[in-house]
């Protein structure tokens, strides 16, 4: 099952990004990095790569850190396991990655199915993560209640996706991946990073890992949330949770009650806004939230 970098799109470059690959228990991970200084690692969002933080690297970098951005199995470059992905593999995958890179701890920023990899990691694995920024996922802790319905109503991909046969097909099609970065942007969004996520996503065996990735992990983990698993759990380092302004799903109203009570989140919880964005944040007004990444990451 592992797919090779021979049926991989081009890479698209950013300048002075390195380009390096580890080894996994069964294939290897891609791994790009910028700067030098205290390391924080980048988690991209559903069938996005490294790439979705161009604009965050070198500002990163230029701040003193080193930006380490790979790509999780299924995405990008980076082999697919001989067996499925799940929600364990890809927290291991992370743990070895750190473990071959001899860091003990990271500051950690991620987007959409990367921020739930990392609020599981920084909850399972706290001493490992110093702070973190989530782009537009909230909090694992949040009670559901009738004011979340309107916005749940546009997450009906989230269950077409998981369906044996037609979830693959729709990813592997490219109308799907291009319906939801239109649906899910407040501007148009850059071409290439849509064009780039419906070729990587119309590799057959991509699409048949990421629909069953959705199925074992994001459906999985939004059954214990609703559940209340994660109602007692918190986090211990600072943390800070992106919204954009337009986000259809949890617009500023809905945010900023899931936030009325951040003690029951961690100790240091901060909610940012950022206006002129939904859901890719930081493709759609990098010039906004690529600061207040940083700021925040400055601060603690």
């Amino acid at each position: 099952m592992t797919t090779t970098m021979a049926a991989k799109p081009a890479m698209p470059m950013v300048a002075d990004v390195e380009h390096t690959f580890i080894d996994l228990a069964d294939g290897r991970m891609h791994v790009a990095t910028l700067g030098s200084g205290d390391p924080v690692l980048l988690l991209a969002g559903f069938g996005q790569t490294w790439w979705e933080w161009r604009d965050l690297m070198p500002a990163l970098a230029s701040a003193g850190y080193q930006a380490i951005a790979p790509d999780l199995r299924g995405d990008g470059w980076t082999d697919l396991p001989a067996s499925a992905i799940t929600r364990t593999r890809r927290e291991e995958d992370v743990i070895a990655l750190l473990d071959t890179l001899q860091l003990d701890s990271v500051r950690l920023v991620s987007h959409d199915i990367g921020s739930i990899t990392a609020f599981q990691l920084t909850l399972d694995f706290p001493d490992r993560f110093t702070a973190q920024v989530l782009l537009a996922v909230p909090p694992p802790q949040m009670k559901f209640s009738l004011s979340l319905m309107p916005g749940m109503r546009h997450l009906w991909h989230q269950e077409v996706i998981p369906i044996p046969g037609l979830g693959p097909a729709l990813l592997r099609g490219g109308r799907l991946p291009r319906r939801l970065f239109s649906n899910f942007s407040a501007r148009p969004m850059d071409p290439e990073v849509v064009n780039l996520a419906v070729e990587i996503l119309g590799d057959p065996e991509i699409s048949e890992a990421s629909a069953l990735l959705c199925r074992r992990m994001v459906l999985t983990e939004l059954v214990r949330i609703v559940r209340g698993a994660y109602r007692n759990e918190r986090f211990a380092m600072p943390t800070l949770f992106v919204f954009g302004t337009e986000d259809i799903v949890f617009p500023p109203q809905i945010a900023r009650k899931v936030f009325e009570n951040p003690e029951t989140i961690g100790a240091d919880v901060r909610l940012a806004l950022i206006d002129g964005a939904a859901h890719y944040i930081i493709d759609e007004n990098p010039d906004a939230t690529v600061p207040v990444i940083v700021d925040f990451l400055a601060s603690v």
